[in-house]
């Protein structure tokens, strides 16, 4: 808020008020605004094509809140009961059968000496939730919260918009996401075709303070899911 005020000879005050835009924090960024149909067919055929929605409505300028983080200890709680009924729907959430790992809740461990900051963000993770079917091909939505230290939170956003020559076949290894200032911190996003399925996939990252939240989808969009996560975790 920028406040001016000239005074006149007759003692009169005029002053002037202008308040800056913020977006509502209710919803990827997620970066991409595309279709709101809920994502409840996690079956869908490979032909089956979708637009992430994660498309950020914060701007540049959007004042962080001064409310510390509440991170939930139940996927079920990541967004509010409306935007998890038409979000995630009846995707099964966090199948034994899809996941070879520990999911919800999760103690954060301590990441390989080799690991780049994509592993050491993961090794932080405080909350690891995915909504797939074993038997729905690529299809599925994952979003994951980890806390991490200063040099880390500074560090990753400059990471992911960096170009590095990929080590293995994981979809997002190597690759160079978009990255801007919004939802009170930096995101940075990346979107591609799937290669054989051609569908849409998404890997959307807001790091803000010492909180990491990754949204990643496969034919699966959503509307403005980052958004409503950051709504649930700081108000």
């Amino acid at each position: 808020m920028k406040r001016s005020v000239n005074t006149a000879l007759v003692g009169l005050a005029l002053a002037g008020l202008l308040a800056g835009c913020a977006p509502a924090t209710g919803g990827a960024g997620a970066s991409t605004s595309g279709p709101t149909a809920p994502a409840t067919d996690v079956a869908a055929s490979p032909e089956a094509t979708a637009t992430p929605s994660e498309t950020p409505t914060a701007t540049p300028s959007q004042t962080p809140t001064t409310r510390p983080v509440s991170i939930p200890t139940d996927c079920t709680d990541l967004v509010d009961a409306a935007t998890y009924a038409a979000t995630m729907g009846d995707a099964p959430l966090n199948d034994p059968a899809y996941f070879g790992q520990p999911m919800g809740q999760v103690a954060p461990t301590a990441p390989g000496a080799d690991a780049d900051l994509r592993d050491v963000v993961a090794s932080a993770q405080v909350l690891r939730c995915g909504w797939a079917d074993v038997r729905a091909d690529v299809t599925g939505l994952f979003a994951d919260v980890s806390t991490v230290d200063a040099a880390t939170a500074a560090a990753y956003p400059a990471w992911l918009a960096e170009g590095r020559e990929p080590t293995s076949v994981f979809w997002l290894d190597g690759v160079v996401y978009d990255c801007s200032e919004a939802y009170g911190g930096s995101l940075c996003r990346y979107v591609t075709t799937h290669p054989m399925y051609g569908v849409d996939m998404a890997d959307t990252v807001l790091v803000r303070d010492d909180v990491v939240v990754t949204v990643s989808q496969r034919n699966f969009p959503t509307d403005d899911l980052m958004g409503s996560i950051v709504t649930r975790l700081w108000g």
